[in-house]
């Protein structure tokens, strides 16, 4: 009866023999295109020997061979090798968010199951317990309310992680198909109340301005001039961070329109800055393709700009700057901004605001000005479409309604 043929990348039984004053190691290795080959090593001891053979059959097995499944796998090791194709082709912002969640949410759940009990089954009970779990949430009168503890969209990209890790097990056929999907759609938790998005009203502008050009730690942190170009351009937080000299045009570019030809201040909003575990700040294109764009600066902001610009800065120095190790400015971290924030919105009785209701403040104005469609407000805010759902305040008073249905009913 025929020898039956070695496994893909396995090899068959080591052997040392004594030539003189060498030893020689060798085997029989099965490599990945089905042939198999006979590896041999030399070497003046017999461990020596031993060893330079097995260096040389984990060189020729490779790391994917290294990483490969089987039924007795886990969920744990799977994801490794899901999240080494993450880190390949996705931002660092991306792969770390998936991080994040994974190791928080999911392997605490998942990690120790082996790949075939990860079953329809078991998977639509672990779903059903995320979309059950609740947690207690102090509103603003002091008082408590139970909420789902994770919002639809938390349970998607959960999904789409457990999807991902289990595909791998399907690629190394460890089992036939993915469970994922034979899973229920996932819908949003009874109980669940969406907060609606909310800006910055005029006089709740006023009184932030008032107090951050007065409040002497505002000043030292930068802020009167951030929160002025933040509600004046709509740029993300990591965006304002990643903002250069460089980036910036005050001068203004000329526009020829139907009228006599002008001059637009603008900013080009280039990069955006992310803090990564392991790695510290970072700097990367931006969140998406579209977020990549030019946006027009209003003549107060260039007035403040221009006011506290020196001929002696770098181009390449950030906008709003922190101070590095050797003294050259460098970019400030997000959540420092986002400190600041906390500090002040508690003086100012804004206890909801975060950096993101200055974007929302600006969508909003963009949204009151008819002239402008909302694929113009899309490329000024750096979306694929206008998100007047997400981004536009709702549920201010409109006194002139009352005008214009007087006029109407008389």
């Amino acid at each position: 009866m025929a020898r039956p043929p070695l496994e893909l990348g396995s090899h068959g039984e080591i052997q040392v023999t004594r030539d003189g004053s060498r030893w020689l190691a060798r085997c029989r290795y099965r490599d990945l295109d089905g042939r198999t080959r006979q590896l041999s090593r030399w070497a003046p001891t017999k461990a020596t020997a031993q060893k330079a053979i097995q260096d040389a059959l984990r060189e020729r097995s490779g790391a994917p061979q290294a990483m490969a499944l089987g039924s007795h796998s886990r969920f744990r090791e799977a994801s490794e090798v899901w999240f080494a194709k993450i880190q390949e082709r996705r931002a660092d912002s991306t792969a770390d968010t998936y991080a994040n969640c994974l190791k928080k949410q999911v392997l605490p759940k998942l990690g120790e199951l082996r790949l075939i009990e990860c079953t329809v089954a078991r998977l639509d009970t672990y779903f059903a317990d995320l979309e059950s779990a609740r947690k207690m949430v102090k509103l603003r009168d002091g008082s408590y309310e139970e909420r789902p503890a994770h919002a639809a969209n938390t349970r998607r990209m959960i999904r789409a992680i457990v999807s991902g890790v289990m595909q791998q097990a399907v690629l190394n056929q460890v089992i036939p198909t993915n469970p994922v999907r034979e899973l229920e759609r996932i819908e949003t938790s009874r109980g669940h109340k969406a907060t609606p998005p909310h800006g910055l009203t005029v006089e709740e502008r006023r009184q932030l301005l008032e107090f951050t050009d007065t409040d002497q730690v505002a000043v030292r942190a930068d802020m009167p001039d951030l929160i002025r170009f933040a509600l004046g351009s709509g740029l993300r937080v990591g965006e304002i961070c990643a903002v250069r000299w460089m980036d910036l045009d005050l001068d203004g570019l000329r526009i020829v329109g139907p009228g006599e030809a002008q001059r637009v201040p603008v900013v080009a909003v280039r990069q955006n800055v992310y803090p990564i575990k392991g790695k510290g700040l970072v700097v990367h294109d931006g969140k998406s393709a579209m977020a990549l764009r030019v946006v027009p600066l209003t003549q107060f902001i260039v007035t403040r700009l221009r006011a506290r610009h020196d001929p002696l800065f770098d181009p390449t120095w950030p906008l709003f700057a922190s101070a590095g190790r050797d003294g050259i400015p460098t970019y400030r971290w997000p959540a420092n901004v986002r400190r600041s924030v906390r500090r002040i919105r508690d003086k100012v009785d804004l206890e909801w605001m975060t950096p993101h209701t200055w974007r929302r403040t600006y969508a909003t104005i963009l949204d009151d000005e008819i002239t402008l469609t909302d694929r113009a407000k899309a490329d000024l805010m750096g979306q694929a479409k206008f998100l007047k759902d997400t981004y536009v305040s709702r549920g201010e008073l409109h006194p002139d309604a009352a005008v214009f249905l007087d006029a109407a009913l008389r």
